[in-house]
């Protein structure tokens, strides 16, 4: 294993209370604020978990709430903050489809509290009718987190293996996404991640939502989910029964560390030069046959019988 300087990530995990921004946002700073961290990282619309049919009701301008304490949070702990939020669209774009509608929009902010990145993902749950309610984005940003390329997909976003290929191919190190996934879907979460961090040999670094400790008893068995992530189980039987596992997984696979249901911070040293090591031993993205797998999609298009 090469020797390197160490990435110290803090995955935030809470148990939400939907619609209630302000004692959200008081939430995730009284926990983020006992720790110290290179990157601190929160789940998929950590400050609203709003169901989409309210998206418009709690959309943000870039200087609202969310934007705004993660990047006093970047200023003040001199690291980066990554979070997402409902935003607002320009209403300047004229005659389109998504005019009006927010966005779920990921923000970076690096330690100078500086925007390095904003992405609004890119895959909205048609069975949850998020595309009534949201505003798509058609393009995934890359970001430089300590000198290392990185970037970030949303909770939905994980389960399409395109976008997570396309940043290994352009030989991303570190992949951060926020999720909202329930109790009775844990396990795919647990699965997609490892999986994007195995296929692309890069770290696959994800903060789930957790519950409170009080609430575990109630939701043994609790179904469904709330439209923060929309994962297209239909409705939630208990909005709050989120299934935590925020966790890091190494470049080859490993899981590093991994958190249980509740509350908590996982906090997790990784050395990012692992990417290099893992990808110059076992040269799965060298071998990969990019040009080969475009030609079979576009020929089975055409041709439903090849």
């Amino acid at each position: 294993m090469p020797l390197g300087s160490l990435v110290r990530i803090a995955l935030v995990q809470f148990a939400p209370l939907p619609g209630d921004v302000e004692a959200n946002l008081r939430t995730a700073k009284m926990l983020s604020g006992k720790k110290k961290a290179d990157i601190f990282v929160f789940p998929h619309l950590f400050s609203s978990a709003a169901e989409p049919q309210e998206a418009s009701r709690y959309a943000e301008d870039d200087d609202g709430p969310t934007p705004t304490m993660l990047q006093e949070l970047a200023i003040s702990r001199k690291a980066y903050a990554i979070g997402s939020y409902l935003a607002k669209t320009p209403h300047s774009i004229a005659k389109s489809p998504s005019h009006g509608k927010p966005s779920y929009r990921y923000v970076v902010f690096n330690p100078d509290g500086i925007c390095a990145a904003k992405y609004d993902q890119i895959h909205l749950s048609s069975i949850a009718a998020e595309n009534d309610y949201v505003s798509p984005g058609s393009s995934l940003p890359f970001f430089d987190a300590l000198t290392f390329r990185s970037s970030v997909i949303g909770s939905y976003d994980l389960r399409f293996p395109e976008l997570a290929r396309e940043f290994g191919l352009s030989w991303g190190f570190l992949l951060f996404a926020g999720g909202a996934y329930k109790s009775n879907e844990i396990h795919q979460w647990d699965a997609l991640l490892q999986a994007r961090a195995t296929e692309n040999q890069m770290f696959a670094i994800g903060c789930n939502f957790g519950q409170e400790k009080k609430k575990k008893a109630k939701n043994e068995g609790g179904q469904g989910k709330t439209g923060a992530d929309a994962e297209g189980a239909g409705s939630a039987s208990d909005p709050l029964d989120f299934g935590g596992h925020s966790a890091v997984y190494a470049p080859d696979g490993r899981m590093l560390h991994r958190a249980g249901e509740n509350e908590q911070v996982l906090v997790l040293d990784i050395n990012p030069f692992e990417v290099e090591w893992c990808r110059n031993r076992y040269q799965y993205l060298t071998d990969a046959k990019v040009e080969l797998h475009k030609r079979h999609v576009f020929e089975s298009q055409d041709d439903p019988d090849k």
